[in-house]
């Protein structure tokens, strides 16, 4: 009796496999595959081959460069230690540009201004000012300072805007060139009411102005690129006031 009871269980166990088996041929024999490789690529803001033209500042030049090209931020009329004569104005012409491989790209100048001593008697008034071109706006009212007069500046941080509206506009070099957002101002004008006694003594006096630029192509979590570029601009900003 055990003995037909195993060779029963092995007849079962038998015919099991041989349905695995077949289960596992059928399935081996029906089969597909397929293999997507997806490349991706990173944008790219590029320095400029060659400085803006002195003339068109919002074109590249058509001479060589020396010194070379070496960042995004131009001031091609500075002249380093320029002195301060108190009812005069100084040539200083920030202008940012990109290379002609670049993405485009949302452009902000934040400016510090650390010439004057916070605590001198009428220390704005005496501060030097900049009057902002057409191409540029300031990001906002609470970002910027002013003399006191409209549309001159002391500090702050401005967009490029490329026809004076309110939103930054995108940068985008066109026909194989370096592309430039213009002068953000042209001139600093020394208050005639400053004197020695106002500007700082346990520094340098300086006006520092940086640029950051934002691929426009970054939305983020937000409705569109600029707003973007707007948020982070403002964040960026905080820590040039800070620097």
């Amino acid at each position: 009796m055990e003995n037909k009871k195993k060779k029963r269980y092995g007849i079962i166990a038998a015919l099991l496999l041989l349905v695995l088996a077949a289960g596992v041929g059928t399935y081996a024999w029906l089969t597909a595959t397929q293999t997507k490789v997806n490349e991706f690529t990173v944008g790219s803001i590029d320095k400029p081959e060659v400085k803006p033209n002195p003339d068109q500042p919002n074109k590249p030049g058509d001479k060589p460069t020396d010194p070379s090209v070496d960042g995004y931020l131009f001031e091609t009329k500075w002249t380093d230690k320029s002195k301060m004569i108190p009812g005069t104005t100084i040539n200083k012409n920030p202008n940012v540009g990109i290379g002609k491989d670049s993405d485009s790209s949302y452009v902000f100048i934040y400016v510090k201004n650390a010439i004057v001593k916070t605590d001198a008697e009428n220390a704005l008034a005496k501060t030097p000012y900049f009057t902002l071109n057409s191409n540029w706006k300031p990001v906002a009212t609470d970002q910027v300072k002013t003399n006191g007069s409209e549309g001159q500046y002391v500090s702050g941080l401005f967009m490029y805007t490329a026809d004076g509206t309110s939103t930054p506009a995108e940068l985008t070099p066109a026909d194989g060139k370096a592309a430039y957002t213009g002068e953000l101002f042209s001139t600093v004008h020394i208050p005639a009411g400053m004197n020695n006694a106002d500007v700082v003594k346990d520094k340098k006096p300086a006006m520092t102005v940086s640029c950051y630029i934002f691929g426009a192509d970054q939305k983020g979590d937000k409705a569109d690129a600029a707003t973007n570029a707007l948020e982070q601009a403002k964040e960026w900003a905080k820590t040039q006031a800070q620097a």
